[in-house]
């Protein structure tokens, strides 16, 4: 039996992805799922949501019966607070602990910490028997954990992205944004670089995908008052919301381009530029954190963060030479098959939770 605590969708990001698509592979009789995300996501709504998900832990971890713990920890305060307990009530049990990362902020939250909090931290830590990052380098986000297995299981793309459902236009070339709308995702300066690619192209045309969301540097209200400001009277921008199932499937179908042009504070490994590369499309990101060691020339384009001059120039890279553009798109369908399958991220998953 197993005890999994993390984010269910909805929302959708990657962490709350990667965990429902797991839980969702084991037999009910197998599981037993406490969701740490909840709808209320003011100040107010989660403390209130904290404190339910402590409540339950406490119950659950404490009293049923299970083999091991399988977690998605945080890193934050309140969020750490339902991860502390856990792991200690779970040592109590002599049950093997399994923490999956899916950011990339571990390390700094567990520094920044004040000294007090940093020491029941690394007390907690020191108990967990594995955790699993998404790349070879995210090793370093528990390297004060001497004891503890560091397993690497990189991330996956659903398998629906694998039906065919509509082709690629020849006469334009489409670029797709599929995130959060928010500031530190970097849609603001593809919206600025867009307007000067207009100038040389007439035959591009930009998508736009995803819900509102507030950051360090923007509020919603901010964020959408800004976007709608910018997107108005363009009509070779498209905003289609937020955007689920097939629809989503077809939008990345018929793009050429993805463009995530990010400097988001927890960035690692973004499951949409998997979904990209597995429908055929070129990348244009970052060099920001983890993603140079996604995406290489093979599979794309990197660029500075925050420099509109610079993903301007990186996007003309692509458009310039449309032979290679359709070169790097059949690759990258390639290889995210041969690497980044969800029955390859399945079987990996449970060995690991399961041996």
């Amino acid at each position: 039996m197993m005890l999994s605590v993390g984010p269910l969708l909805p929302p959708i990001h990657g962490q709350s992805l990667a965990f429902t698509r797991f839980v969702d592979s084991i037999e009910n009789e197998k599981k037993i799922v406490i969701n740490t995300n909840f709808e209320d996501k003011t100040k107010q709504g989660k403390l209130i949501g904290t404190f339910k998900t402590i409540l339950l832990i406490a119950f659950k971890a404490t009293f049923l019966k299970y083999d091991v713990v399988y977690f998605t920890c945080s890193r934050s305060f309140l969020g750490s607070i339902k991860d502390i307990l856990l792991i200690n009530i779970a040592i109590l049990r002599r049950v093997k602990i399994v923490n999956h990362l899916h950011g990339s902020d571990f390390y700094e939250f567990l520094h920044n910490s004040p000294k007090w909090y940093q020491k029941i931290l690394f007390s907690s830590y020191n108990k967990v028997n594995t955790s699993i990052v998404l790349l070879e380098s995210m090793k370093s986000q528990f390297k004060d954990f001497k004891n503890m297995k560091i397993i690497v299981i990189p991330n996956f793309y659903d398998k629906e992205l694998d039906i065919k459902l509509v082709k690629k236009e020849k006469n334009r070339i489409n670029l797709i944004y599929l995130s959060n709308i928010m500031s530190s995702k970097g849609i603001f300066e593809l919206l600025d670089a867009f307007e000067e690619l207009i100038n040389t192209y007439d035959n591009i045309y930009l998508t736009i995908a995803g819900g509102y969301i507030a950051d360090e540097f923007m509020t919603i209200s901010e964020v959408k008052e800004k976007f709608t400001s910018k997107i108005k009277g363009n009509n070779l921008v498209r905003y289609v919301g937020k955007t689920f199932g097939e629809e989503k499937i077809k939008l990345l179908q018929r793009s050429d381009i993805f463009v995530l042009p990010t400097y988001y504070k927890s960035e690692a490994f973004p499951i949409s530029i998997l979904e990209a590369m597995a429908t055929g499309n070129v990348i244009v990101t970052t060099n920001y954190k983890y993603l140079p060691d996604v995406i290489k020339e093979k599979n794309g384009v990197l660029v500075e963060p925050k420099s509109v001059e610079s993903l301007s120039t990186g996007i003309k890279s692509v458009l310039k030479n449309v032979t290679k553009l359709r070169e790097i798109q059949d690759y990258n369908i390639i290889e995210s098959k041969r690497k980044y399958s969800f029955e390859k991220y399945l079987e990996n998953l449970n060995k690991i939770v399961f041996k």
